[in-house]
């Protein structure tokens, strides 16, 4: 890179190693850099000098409240930041993306993917002051903690629990960051929604966002899929194809279901994340792409990296921001906000609208949802359906709803006060729902895994009331 005017950088880290090597490196590429040791120094030289760019690590003398991160944010506020942490927490991610920090990075990082944070913060000189517009409270917002942000309710997200408003929270923070982010949570909690809310949220709103699903990528076509390939690189490549990755520069990947990524697939994915640039297959040139990660699984990711069936390097730098959706019997009365919301979807069109009972509403309330809200969907579009006026009785709701007023919760269960068939059925039903959760409610494989035949497996969800499409995306 060559600069008519070169560009100036603070450089501010104890680790002399980190501070030497980076600045000789980027002065290579024609950027003019300053370095000092700790925060103290930074905010004095901030004083005298102007910047294009702060380059800062978290843990250095000076900086244990962030004073520096608070220093550029107050009074530089034109100038972009990027951390490059040796120390990631969740808490120090969320505070520097509040901040205003444009890039997050993991020590050790590699130079190239530090020059591409570097050229996409400064290039994008609008993000500092997005940031603290998009803050500032309108006259028409309520962002008061008794109430949800008015664009949730915009981008489909409806909730005033107190873990949905913190996941918005989060989300409200995330969002115009570059920083990678990974949502977890059980099947049918609405990954893909908040993926969505943080993708219209950020600057990369106006290009799109592309879903990758891993459940439907072949692990021998990934690397086409991903990445495209070029005429007669391989047995059907009848002409040039462009891969996902390309639909969504400049905009955002969401990865679903990562989980489910194979090992081989996993170092693919990490490179691309490293270095921001792919090659398509049977071609030599590399392509380079702004794209922001977001991903999301229903596994527990950690215990998939102790069991090593998942990268430590690609997990460590997914997860920089970890956002988990709670289940639905989690959120309270938010379960009556979402059955009224998706009955007024469903209305059918006429001059008698359909209401929800009492009863039926306590029996929202009082069920486990195993299905979360995909589940609660179903129930209320097949309730519409099968209702006999305009009030959909408990009597019109399925079995399982119906059932759940006057049954304890599994957790709660005294098994020494109930008849051992009643304790086996208790545990057989939630072994069933977990089982089905965990395969997307594909009853082949989860028989499978329990060692049914496909009727066994259909005669034990049916004598339990349980419907696999509950659990399907």
């Amino acid at each position: 890179m060559n600069t008519t005017t070169a560009q100036r950088i603070l450089i501010a880290d104890d680790e002399p190693l980190f501070r030497e090597t980076t600045a000789e490196f980027l002065r290579e590429e024609g950027y003019e850099c300053l370095c000092v040791e700790d925060a103290n120094d930074a905010i004095s030289v901030l004083e005298e000098h102007k910047f294009d760019l702060i380059l800062s690590d978290l843990n250095m003398p000076g900086n244990l409240k962030f004073e520096l991160l608070k220093e550029g944010r107050t009074k530089h506020s034109d100038v972009p930041m990027i951390v490059v942490t040796g120390a990631p927490s969740l808490p120090s991610a969320i505070e520097s993306v509040r901040l205003g920090v444009t890039d997050y990075l993991l020590k050790p990082v590699k130079l190239e993917e530090l020059l591409t944070a570097v050229q996409r913060s400064i290039s994008q000189p609008g993000n500092r002051k997005a940031i603290e517009d998009r803050e500032a409270p309108s006259p028409s917002d309520d962002h008061s903690s008794a109430n949800s942000p008015v664009w949730s309710k915009d981008l489909g997200i409806i909730g005033q629990s107190p873990k949905m408003l913190e996941v918005l929270e989060i989300v409200e923070r995330v969002a115009m960051s570059d920083t990678n982010v990974l949502i977890t949570g059980e099947s049918g909690t609405g990954k893909e929604v908040i993926a969505k809310a943080i993708h219209c949220r950020s600057h990369r709103r106006e290009n799109a966002m592309q879903v990758i699903d891993c459940t439907s990528i072949p692990e021998s076509l990934f690397e086409s899929a991903l990445f495209g390939h070029i005429k007669g690189s391989f047995t059907g490549a009848v002409k040039d194809q462009a891969g996902l990755l390309r639909a969504c520069d400049g905009g955002t990947a969401f990865i679903d279901e990562l989980g489910e990524l194979p090992l081989s697939s996993q170092a693919k994915l990490l490179r691309v994340i490293q270095e921001q640039t792919f090659t398509p297959v049977g071609d030599s040139q590399p392509i380079r792409v702004d794209t922001r990660f977001v991903c999301a699984t229903n596994r527990d990711l950690q215990q998939e990296v102790d069991a090593e069936r998942f990268r430590h390097d690609l997990y460590y730098r997914l997860a920089v921001v970890h956002i988990e959706l709670p289940p639905l019997r989690d959120r309270g009365d938010d379960v009556i906000l979402l059955a009224n919301a998706f009955l007024q979807k469903h209305q059918p069109t006429g001059d008698n609208p359909i209401s929800f009972a009492d009863e039926t509403l306590e029996c929202f309330r009082s069920y486990r949802w195993p299905g979360n809200i995909r589940e609660l969907r179903n129930v209320v579009e097949r309730s519409l359906a099968l209702a006999k006026g305009p009030v959909i009785e408990a009597s019109d709701l399925p079995k399982p709803l119906r059932d759940s007023i006057n049954e304890k919760p599994s957790e709660t269960l005294d098994l020494a006060e109930v008849s051992r068939d009643e304790a086996l059925d208790t545990a057989d039903r939630a072994y069933l729902i977990q089982l089905l959760g965990k395969h997307h409610g594909v009853i082949a494989s989860a028989a499978r895994q329990a060692g049914l035949s496909r009727q066994g497996m259909n005669k034990l969800l049916k004598r339990h009331h349980i419907d696999a499409n509950d659990f399907r995306k």
